[in-house]
């Protein structure tokens, strides 16, 4: 007998965010594809679109105007998940998750 790999065999993993058991069958991935394959579509993609908020020049939705750039730009996230300033989480929120 193998020894066990969860890569490779079947088994059961605990979600904590579901609070339930999960089947997890990692050998499955193996099984031949004898199905239809599609080309994709080729799609011409213009080098300006004066209605993309990323294109240079254009206003982003935070009202910031992007500069003329040539070469890869990295933008700000105008919408983070988590912010720089934001407060404190209050006590009771603290508790609770430490209980989970």
């Amino acid at each position: 007998m193998s020894t066990f790999d969860p890569k490779e065999h079947p088994h059961i993993r605990y979600n904590p965010l579901m609070e339930e058991w999960v089947t997890v069958s990692p050998h499955r991935m193996k099984r031949p594809w004898k199905g239809q394959v599609e080309k994709p579509e080729e799609e011409e993609i213009p080098s300006y679109d004066p209605n993309n908020s990323l294109c240079p020049g254009n206003t982003r939705s935070s009202g910031k105007v992007n500069p003329q750039y040539e070469g890869t730009f990295l933008f700000d996230n105008d919408f983070p998940a988590l912010l720089k300033d934001g407060p404190a989480p209050c006590k009771l929120l603290l508790h609770r998750e430490a209980k989970l």
